[in-house]
């Protein structure tokens, strides 16, 4: 009686992870190249670093942290000094379509973003809000994926004149992410 109750329990606790049909998946993405611009400035460069990591359950659902900074160079005579935006983390979730040759959406939010930016006299750019949005595809080579992105960041801050708010601006870029996932 009691290895019937014991069996009972174990298939009763595995099962639900059979009937899943997929793998999960673990993935890793980084920033490959930057695309955005800086009105004004011809000679600026624009590099985004960062990452993006998430999990994949079985039913296609994700959750993930994700964080990006782009840093502007350019001649000091069309920026003053190089400066840079960081969304700081970012919390999303995301969908996957497929096994074998996925596809993968999503969007993410944050709170927290930074900049080095310089202000004249007693203006102050303080963070307000960042997001993320993100096309991915993957590739499945036994127990690792191979994976391309491409994912687009914006940034929310206020300009702050004595501690109003005055004016309110927004940086984007976009970046096309390279990766590694692993199904288990």
């Amino acid at each position: 009686m009691y290895k019937k109750i014991t069996s009972y329990l174990v298939l009763s606790l595995f099962a639900p992870l059979v009937a899943l049909g997929d793998s999960s998946r673990a993935r890793l993405y980084i920033p490959a190249s930057t695309n955005a611009e800086v009105s004004g400035c011809v000679s600026c460069e624009i590099k985004a670093s960062g990452y993006s990591a998430r999990y994949i359950f079985g039913n296609g659902f994700g959750l993930g942290l994700a964080s990006s900074k782009a840093t502007v160079t350019g001649s000091a005579a069309e920026i003053g000094s190089d400066y840079s935006f960081d969304t700081g983390p970012m919390i999303d979730i995301s969908y996957t379509f497929g096994s074998d040759f996925s596809f993968t959406i999503g969007y993410g939010v944050g709170s927290s973003p930074t900049t080095d930016q310089k202000t004249s006299g007693t203006l102050k750019i303080e963070g307000k809000s960042a997001a993320n949005s993100f096309l991915g595809l993957g590739y499945k080579f036994g127990i690792y994926e191979v994976l391309l992105g491409l994912r687009s960041v914006s940034t929310t801050y206020d300009i702050t004149l004595g501690g109003t708010p005055v004016l309110e601006t927004e940086s984007t870029w976009n970046t096309t992410d390279i990766g590694v996932g692993f199904t288990f």
